[in-house]
């Protein structure tokens, strides 16, 4: 049997040795990215969205002299607006022709106001896209803050729940509900989900503008379980019930559980769809549940969109794995983000590499496994030195349970606000800060900012 000792070697994107470099060719595909920036955002996209606001006060006014509740739906694409092309689904044309498609029965009480922001797959999103749309939430409320009742937004399935994470924490605060939908087929198809889904948002979205127990929540309102936006979770890709809470109860949860969380005040965490349309009651007599937030239990209302540098986040999870290769992955993520097991537990030597990572500059943060999930000191030994105080910071690393969507949108909101930056870069750690912009930071991740933590 004859064999070929040659290695294969890709040509272009080659370094000095001759051999191929993945890096050269990351950096000449991130330069031929299409995508537009948030900066290719505001020059391309943002002169149409400021001639559709101007005047939009006005516009608006004369639904609202009717009695009429006034929302505001904003595009960004997905496969909502999508239609077949050459190599599949891609979105494309207005906005409005998806509407006209769906012939969504006539409704009196209210006024849909329709603005194109953007046209593309989720896929393709990422924080510069969702800065841009906040900024544009901004300013319409800005220019129209009280001619209108709640926003819509459509977007893509595959990212929506990160979207959304992102909004609740760059709007912190919105006095306004922010409902996002989409499909799993496409509005300007027929027969599909497209349909239902902007039904149940603009039904969520009445619910939540009732005078009498208004709900301020960013949710999504795409399957047949509406949910927090830090609680969702897409459920699959075929399913019309595409979203659901992330923190669903097992299905052995029963009335005397039910019954316990409202006793001792946990049922938001075991309870987090805020509206089920999955019971067989009427649009009419819908209602949310009482762990859904109205304005008074929200903080003031303070924008903050300036996301930049956003931190790449991969979770690991601490078991199997060589101590050396787990040095090298810690000492290259800009925040170190470690999965517990089971109960909580852990590779005892695998914590103890984090927590010297953590006591010597390095952003460190535990997560739990699950959404019941909780460390209880002395329960198992295994991974217990998690709850150490560490000196360098005088506290315990942080143990943060929420969706791995929110987990991310809120460590690079928090990041940007507190305007944190390294103090230096090591070979041996990476990226290091000081003790005091750590404790602010790990502070701030263990504040229930926008309802995000269980």
């Amino acid at each position: 049997m004859e064999t070929n000792d040659e290695v294969w070697v890709p040509s272009g994107n080659s370094n000095a040795s001759g051999a191929f470099d993945l890096r050269e060719y990351a950096m000449e595909a991130k330069n031929a990215k299409s995508i537009s920036s948030y900066e290719q955002l505001k020059r391309e996209k943002l002169p149409e969205f400021l001639q559709w606001l101007s005047g939009l006060r006005e516009r608006l006014r004369v639904f609202k002299t009717e009695g009429r509740k006034v929302f505001i739906v904003l595009g960004t694409g997905g496969t909502f607006q999508s239609a077949p092309g050459p190599d599949g689904y891609e979105p494309t044309g207005r906005l409005k022709e998806s509407f006209d498609a769906l012939q969504l029965p006539s409704d009196k009480t209210i006024h849909l106001e329709l603005c194109d922001l953007m046209n593309l797959d989720s896929s393709q999103l990422t924080v510069e896209q969702w800065r841009f749309l906040a900024e544009a939430i901004v300013q319409i409320e800005d220019a129209a803050g009280d001619s209108y009742d709640g926003i819509i937004v459509t977007h893509g399935t595959d990212t929506m729940a990160k979207g959304a994470s992102y909004i609740s924490f760059m709007l912190r605060g919105f006095p306004k509900s922010i409902v996002f939908t989409g499909s799993q087929i496409p509005a300007r198809q027929p027969d599909g989900d497209a349909k239902d889904q902007m039904r149940r948002a603009i039904v969520t979205s009445k619910l939540a503008a009732n005078v009498n127990n208004r709900v301020i929540e960013v949710m999504v309102a795409c399957g047949l379980k509406v949910a927090r936006a830090t609680w969702a979770a897409k459920l699959g890709d075929v399913t019309t019930n595409a979203f659901g809470p992330w923190n669903q109860p097992h299905q052995e949860f029963d009335a005397t559980d039910w019954a316990k969380a409202a006793a001792n005040g946990t049922l938001d965490r075991l309870a987090p769809a805020f509206l089920d349309f999955g019971t067989g009651k009427s649009d009419g007599d819908h209602e949310f549940a009482s762990h859904a937030r109205d304005l008074r239990k929200k903080d003031a209302y303070r924008p903050f969109t300036n996301i930049t540098r956003p931190a790449d986040l991969y979770p690991t999870r601490l078991t199997d794995k060589s101590l050396e290769s787990f040095a090298d992955h810690l000492i290259a993520q800009r925040v170190a983000l470690l999965t517990q097991l089971g109960s909580a537990t852990a590779d005892d030597a695998l914590v103890e590499l984090a927590l010297a990572a953590g006591n010597n500059g390095k952003i460190v943060m535990f997560e739990a496994p699950f959404p019941d999930s909780s460390v209880e000191p002395g329960r198992y030994k295994a991974g217990s030195a998690v709850r150490k105080i560490l000196p360098f910071v005088r506290r315990p690393l942080p143990i943060l349970n929420t969706s791995p969507d929110a987990f991310e949108a809120k460590v690079n909101y928090v990041q940007s606000e507190l305007g944190m930056q390294p103090v230096a870069n090591t070979v041996g750690l990476g990226d290091i800060y000081s003790a005091g912009d750590l404790r602010k930071f790990y502070d701030h991740m263990e504040t229930n900012m926008v309802g995000e933590l269980v």
